[in-house]
């Protein structure tokens, strides 16, 4: 399992979201099995796509979402 930060860009499946942010993920759509894409990741905040929507996302954060 790798956090998404290492990941290059490309879809992924979440698998798990560590830390005390869970319930900001949740409402962001962040939720273990939902396809997330990874659109950006040079410097700064990493775009992300849930569903429809994009998000940008702070590198702290990014390190708390395993996926696969």
């Amino acid at each position: 399992m790798e956090s998404i930060l290492s990941k290059n860009p490309g879809s992924y499946t979440v698998l798990e979201v560590n830390g005390g942010v869970c319930r900001k993920f949740y409402e962001l759509g962040i939720i273990p099995g939902c396809k997330i894409t990874l659109l950006n990741k040079s410097r700064g905040p990493l775009l992300v796509r849930i569903g429809n929507c994009k998000i940008a996302i702070g590198r702290g954060m990014a390190d708390k979402i395993m996926v696969k």
